[in-house]
């Protein structure tokens, strides 16, 4: 295409049209890789990022991946934009810079969690780590976790999550506050999923070290073993931007494996407007997920539960409607209630 192409450590030219081919029914996905000019410090780690339209974000990350000292072995970038901005941000980025880690850029239909798969097809490593584009893992970030992993002797890990720092500084939200005034969510420890279908806010939660076990993860900051997708796959029922996901794959694999947070695995949330839905659509798919979510994994939840359940959707109709009538001028909040 007119650009210089990069080279592999063997000193062959890596064309931006090599095809990488993935399995994905009966098609083919395209992309490009560059391989990395030393050997990783985490040569059994590979972080996948699904990215949607945030060629800025993509570039970023990559930058702070590549300033890791515990940067992992591959970094494999899916790509559902529409046109080729993150193509080209992370082709430019990558052309005649040596970097610490494979690279590798594959154009996948849209959809984190399909993207998500087709990042695992491509990928044979044992330490999988997942990344939002808008997330920057802080120095000791991957090592942290693999430690996790490999001090696991008996195999009992499947998954770990990173601590997000920004949640320290926000305090308990008004909305939260108000489902445990009202007793619609139950008080407990964050990362316990309740047969009413929340888990709690991480919200004002102090760092810690070492590790705690949590029945949810956070989808854009986790890693597992591979063999968790030897009988798992992320479902594909959470399509287009998915919200929920995340827990829905955590309580089902939670049935087999131990599931922890790593307080020393800290990870830094830029949160990026670009590539979300709007308020109406974003609110239709949380409920929608949320309850099929809740009645996969509570199948049995009993009265309090399910009054729990619908009245925490009738309190955020209300609370999301009254945010629209103090600030009339931010559409958002009242698009959400009409969603859900």
């Amino acid at each position: 295409m007119g650009r210089t192409p990069a080279y592999s450590q063997r000193g062959q030219p890596v064309s931006r049209d090599a095809k990488i081919a993935v399995s994905m029914g009966c098609r083919k996905l395209h992309g490009w890789r560059k391989d990395s000019a030393t050997v990783s410090s985490l040569p059994d780690c590979a972080l996948i990022v699904p990215t949607f339209g945030r060629p800025v974000e993509m570039v970023r990350l990559l930058n702070a991946v590549r300033a890791l000292e515990d940067a992992p072995g591959e970094v494999i970038v899916v790509d559902g934009s529409p046109d080729d901005s993150v193509n080209d941000a992370v082709w430019r980025w990558a052309d005649n810079r040596e970097l610490p880690f494979n690279l590798v850029y594959i154009k996948s239909p849209p959809g984190l969690t399909r993207q998500r798969n087709v990042g695992l097809d491509a990928c044979e490593r044992e330490f999988l780590f997942f990344l939002d584009d808008d997330c920057l893992p802080l120095p000791g970030y991957f090592q942290s976790i693999r430690n996790v992993f490999t001090r696991d002797q008996a195999g009992e890990v499947g998954a770990v999550r990173g601590f997000l720092t920004d949640c320290v500084e926000r305090t308990v939200p008004l909305l939260w506050k108000i489902r445990f005034a009202l007793g619609i969510v139950p008080r407990g420890r964050p990362g316990k999923y309740h047969p009413c279908g929340t888990s709690g806010t991480w919200n004002g939660v102090a760092p810690f070290h070492g590790t705690l076990e949590v029945d949810v993860l956070a989808g854009g900051a986790s890693a597992y073993r591979r063999d968790v997708f030897r009988n798992h796959r992320f479902s594909e029922f959470f399509y287009g931007y998915a919200q929920g996901e995340d827990f829905e794959m955590a309580l089902r694999i939670g049935k087999e494996w131990k599931l922890l947070i790593c307080g020393d695995a800290r990870v830094e949330h830029r949160h990026a407007e670009s590539g979300r839905p709007d308020g109406i659509r974003r609110g239709r798919m949380a409920a929608r997920n949320r309850y099929f979510i809740w009645k996969r994994h509570s199948p049995s939840p009993g009265l309090l539960n399910r009054f729990r359940f619908w009245a925490d959707h009738l309190l955020m109709i209300i609370y999301y409607t009254a945010s629209f009538v103090i600030r009339p001028y931010r559409v958002y909040p009242l698009g959400f209630a009409i969603g859900t």
